[in-house]
């Protein structure tokens, strides 16, 4: 079970490497309990996508030609939740499989649970535009910019994670975000596909 505590530092941690300081790190729990709890970290991860999701369902409907119904009919949430799912486990068991080959055993725990922990401080600004659209104070427009920016930040944010995490090289750290990236695309395009 996460303490309250351990949730208040991790974020702590998060927000230190996203001014790209390895200091942060100290503030995570990194030991192999630490790594098993940190999955637990979508349980605070859930509000903040389920606010994005009512957007991203509401600029659909504003969007394009289709009805409440339609969107209903193609399993919407089911899909954006099994999506979240599959992509929150996906990473970490591909990564475990290949850990070894890519020269990567020694840091691949710490740096699941400090992704898992960071994945807080990415989805609270897409919920936060999300919000701002849902409430009508930003256009369909400006969300979709807002959000390819948060998007663009993310990918660098992975990328610093990546490096002082592993304490790799530029390339195996734009590996690794590459496959987290193309990983989550083809998740979501599947999980979309087979329910819709």
């Amino acid at each position: 079970m996460i303490s309250l505590r351990e949730a208040v530092w991790s974020l702590k941690g998060s927000w230190l490497l996203l001014q790209n300081r390895p200091e942060g790190l100290s503030w995570f729990d990194l030991s192999l309990g630490g790594f098993w709890r940190s999955f637990g970290a979508i349980l605070f991860i859930l509000p903040l996508f389920w606010v994005s999701s009512l957007a991203e369902q509401k600029l659909i409907l504003m969007e394009s030609d289709m009805t409440a119904e339609g969107l209903a009919a193609t399993n919407f949430w089911v899909s954006r939740f099994l999506a979240l799912g599959l992509d929150w486990i996906a990473l970490p068991l591909l990564l475990a499989a290949l850990a070894g080959p890519i020269g990567i055993s020694q840091g691949y725990a710490p740096f699941i649970a400090v992704r898992n922990w960071t994945s807080l401080l990415i989805a609270a600004p897409y919920a936060l535009i999300g919000l701002f659209y849902l409430s009508g104070m930003i256009s369909s427009g400006f969300t979709v910019l807002f959000w390819m920016t948060i998007l663009i930040a993310a990918l660098w944010y992975r990328f610093v994670v990546a490096r002082i995490t592993l304490r790799c090289g530029v390339g195996l750290a734009i590996g690794i975000v590459v496959l987290d990236f193309l990983l989550s695309l083809f998740i979501q395009e599947m999980s979309g596909r087979l329910l819709g």
